[in-house]
């Protein structure tokens, strides 16, 4: 019984950070490519 709660709460934990992580790439991408546009190539 122990473990299925582990494991359950393991993967939202899990999902949460994914997409959590997911926004933050998003975020950096948006971010970084008017600078990689601006910078010499």
């Amino acid at each position: 019984m122990r473990a299925i709660v582990i494991v359950i709460i393991a993967s939202i934990l899990s999902i949460l950070l994914f997409k959590y992580s997911n926004n933050q790439i998003g975020q950096a991408e948006l971010l970084a490519s008017p600078m990689e546009a601006a910078g010499p190539r």
